[in-house]
């Protein structure tokens, strides 16, 4: 049985009682809204996608404000233009918007083989200029601070893992224990996604995920989900998607980052970093892509690599900072130990890893040396020959 980490047989549950007591929407397409979500299951459509119609035929109803039996060309020339004039919808949104009125109104002439003369002019093409600029994605350094102001080890193993993994929200939410094995390099994860079963090896966090699993109450059982609630009404529940965006949203609010951030982000994020660094090939294996999936070829292409590569050899110049991870591993110099990018002190023999924090606890020490116990020391060797003299 799938895992519903989304709630959504909930929410579709709450959409269609929205519908039916909705005084905004007309009674007839109420009605129709109801048999069109039941012609959905019968085709197989996730429960996602349904509950996504429900949504859009319900505010399309209400824009349209006429039965939609009785809509015309006419009708939909001016629905379709309050589409595109909404400032506030993204591209992707229009074009939802479009698609779902054209499918609706497939089904309802039960023109099942084309669209219906009113409908049929509609383009749902989407324009290439709405892909994410570089400010938009997360970067290696804020990472490395959503992952400084976590206050317990799970969520500074989530911020970690979905940043480095790169996998699906639902590949990693899914997760049990027996989906885990560690090796001398890190750790490895045998996730399961909607192009198949793979493995995904992860090194940085790997000392992150470590620490979670040893505070883990149920560690011992091979069936345990990774991914625990630490909510109070819901502890230790398997972790849901509005659970773990709400720990993403908390994140950020505490580390100043003002972007947009959401589960997916940190999969977007690290497909764009690594763009620079994998081929095409080693992308569609580590992101869990078909071969035919020019998801890759997309990041490639956005993130400009050959362009400037080609560009940068033709004056004799390489850019091998770009290559560097910035996320590394923090080995200790004392013990050997592998700790989190973001560790300030080996968690083995407590060693100090960060240079600033050790640039700190010197002046720190050097300014106790200079007063507290010299004054100390002082007063005692006074003591001691004033004891002498009597």
């Amino acid at each position: 049985m799938k895992e519903d980490i989304y709630s959504r047989a909930k929410t579709l549950k709450n959409s269609l009682e929205r519908i039916r007591n909705s005084k905004d929407i007309i009674d007839e397409n109420k009605l129709l809204i109801l048999k069109f979500h039941s012609q959905c299951f019968a085709e197989g459509l996730s429960t996602a996608r349904i509950v996504k119609y429900l949504y859009t035929l319900q505010q399309i109803s209400k824009m349209l404000n006429k039965p939609f039996e009785k809509a015309n060309r006419e009708d939909m020339v001016k629905l379709v233009e309050k589409i595109e004039r909404n400032d506030n919808w993204s591209d992707w949104t229009k074009q939802h918007y479009k698609v779902t009125l054209k499918k609706f109104y497939s089904w309802l002439r039960k023109t099942y083989d084309g669209y219906p003369e009113e409908v049929s002019w509609i383009k749902t093409s989407m324009k290439n200029s709405n892909s994410k600029l570089p400010e938009d994605i997360l970067s290696e350094e804020e990472i490395k601070k959503l992952a400084e102001v976590t206050t317990n080890p799970r969520d500074k193993a989530l911020v970690l893992i979905f940043y480095e993994s790169g996998c699906r929200v639902g590949e990693l939410l899914t997760l049990k224990m027996k989906q885990i094995s560690f090796d001398d390099y890190g750790a490895i994860l045998l996730v399961r996604g909607k192009t198949g079963d793979r493995r995904v090896r992860i090194i940085a966090s790997a000392p992150a995920l470590s620490s979670w699993l040893e505070n883990h109450p149920d560690r011992e059982n091979p069936e345990a989900y990774v991914w625990l609630s630490l909510a109070t009404n819901c502890k230790y529940e398997p972790l849901n998607y509005r659970g773990l965006y709400d720990v993403f949203k908390d994140l950020a609010k505490k580390a100043g980052i003002k972007k947009h951030i959401h589960p997916h982000l940190f999969r977007h994020s690290r497909a764009t970093h690594l763009a620079n660094k994998l081929n095409e090939q080693q992308l569609k294996v580590l992101f869990g892509w078909t071969q035919a999936s020019k998801m890759a070829s997309i990041y490639v292409h956005l993130s400009g690599r050959d362009v400037d590569n080609a560009l940068l050899a033709l004056h004799g110049l390489s850019n091998k900072k770009e290559q560097e991870e910035k996320l590394k591993l923090k080995i200790c110099p004392r013990c050997d130990e592998k700790n989190s990018p973001d560790a300030k002190y080996c968690k083995r023999c407590a060693l100090t890893l960060d240079v600033e924090t050790m640039e700190w606890e010197n002046k720190m020490l050097d300014e106790v040396i200079s007063k507290a116990n010299v004054e100390r020391y002082l007063r005692k060797a006074l003591r001691e020959v004033l004891v002498k003299k009597r």
